[in-house]
């Protein structure tokens, strides 16, 4: 069969009834129709994921789950417009009825080419309601959540907080940036004036302010083995997924309450 692309020695195109050129490249369609001299470009739609509404999406990922014997709602978000909806509708007005304290926990996910290693899921607990991002999923970091995490008025506690922040975040070239967040140990240490704080566990400080933990030693909650790319969990993962974030709020909660009330700063001088 002859090159239908091929020119005549006259310059014309080359015709041949019956003959269609098609090349796919990068989701555009490249044609030759018959009897013709020109290319046609066509752009062919990108195949996407099915969404479900957003009414009924809203309504997915929520877990009702126990701690201490005390109920703690849960909710899981993978988009950047369900924790957006989360932190304004839940976590922000939480804030207004209790101590300016959050817990925090991150879990992270192994780089499989041997490289350093990316968080995968943020935990963030307040009172009696806990929000998992799938920050895999999520891509880039919501609006909401980035000016929430960035509020100084916030105390954000958890443990070894420094390191899982530093790691960075996958399909995203922005880092977690939250200045206020705490060492749940250093937070103890200075306000109990205790330092032999600084090098406490979680399990110790939780003791030191008389919280319950549930610890497999006393046969209490036993951690399952988590997935941490997985796109639903089981209860008892997501147990297990918000139950550091939970404690080290219960615990921050009581110490904060320990501390005197703050003094009100004083107001700059009018200039005259």
């Amino acid at each position: 069969m002859r090159n239908p692309w091929k020119r005549s020695p006259l310059g014309k195109p080359n015709e041949k009834k019956g003959i269609r050129v098609k090349a796919l490249f990068f989701g555009i369609n490249i044609a030759r129709q018959d009897n013709s001299s020109f290319i046609s470009l066509q752009l062919r739609p990108k195949t996407t994921e099915r969404m479900i509404p957003l009414s009924i999406l809203l309504k997915t990922g929520q877990y009702d789950i126990q701690i201490s014997d005390k109920p703690v709602k849960v909710v899981v978000r993978d988009s950047v417009v369900t924790v957006n909806s989360c932190v304004d509708n839940d976590l922000t007005p939480k804030l207004r009825n209790q101590p300016p304290v959050v817990g925090l926990d991150l879990h992270s996910r192994k780089n499989r080419l041997g490289g350093p290693s990316t968080n995968s899921l943020l935990v963030l607990c307040i009172d009696d309601y806990c929000l998992v991002v799938q920050l895999k999923y999520v891509g880039k970091i919501p609006g909401y959540l980035k000016r929430f995490l960035g509020d100084e008025n916030i105390c954000f506690v958890g443990v070894d907080v420094d390191r899982k922040l530093s790691r960075g975040i996958p399909s995203s070239p922005d880092p977690l940036v939250c200045n206020t967040a705490v060492e749940l140990s250093h937070l103890a240490a200075r306000i109990r004036k205790k330092p032999s704080l600084l090098n406490g566990d979680i399990e110790a400080l939780a003791k030191e302010v008389e919280v319950h933990c549930e610890t497999a030693a006393s046969g209490g909650f036993c951690a399952p083995q988590v997935n941490h790319e997985a796109r639903v969990f089981p209860e008892d993962e997501v147990k297990a997924l918000v139950y550091d974030a939970y404690l080290c709020y219960q615990i921050g909660k009581s110490l904060v309450k320990e501390l005197p009330p703050a003094r009100k700063l004083p107001r700059e001088e009018k200039k005259k």
